[in-house]
């Protein structure tokens, strides 16, 4: 699918006007464990192996001046995984996580592993936690600075029936 007609069908489904809002409505919908919108963007892409947002993401909304923000293409998040699960027990970390590649990536070679997933910025968090409900991996989520070990939220992915349950919980931090 082309980027501009991901991004349209997207906006449209979400019923937003701009990128700028996907986030915020991202967000309102994971908290709010809307199936109904996990369902609806599954048909839309069909596989899933692949992190659709991520384009939408790194195109529109990444910060590459300030934060240096870009995102790892599937193939060198394949490669990555590869080699990164050949010693790997059955969890898997994903330090820098943004939208979600190289854990989709790991997650299409073991679906069976649990993550965890550590990320800064508050505005691809969303989009991480729709990621990974919407493909129902079982995940803890922390927004933090991994440099100084600082958790400013946490997060679970509860696996349920087809795809996830969305859990805040600052409790632990």
């Amino acid at each position: 699918m082309e980027l501009s007609e991901l991004v349209k069908k997207t906006l449209d489904l979400f019923e937003i006007k701009n990128v700028d809002q996907l986030s915020s409505e991202m967000m309102k919908r994971v908290l709010d464990n809307d199936i109904n919108i996990y369902q609806e963007f599954g048909k839309m892409v069909g596989d899933l192996s692949t992190d659709w947002i991520q384009m939408i993401y790194q195109y529109y909304l990444a910060d590459r001046k300030d934060k240096k923000q870009d995102y790892t293409p599937k193939s060198l998040a394949t490669l990555l995984v590869s080699l990164a699960m050949k010693d790997s027990d059955d969890k898997f970390t994903d330090m820098c996580a943004g939208s979600g590649a190289l854990t989709i990536q790991a997650w299409n070679l073991n679906p069976d592993l649990e993550f965890e997933c550590l990320e800064f910025d508050e505005n691809v968090i969303p989009i991480l936690l729709f990621n990974l409900a919407l493909r129902n991996i079982k995940a803890t989520v922390k927004q933090m600075d991994v440099l100084e070990n600082n958790v400013i939220h946490l997060y679970f992915i509860e696996p349920q029936e087809k795809f996830g349950k969305v859990v805040k919980d600052d409790s632990h931090i």
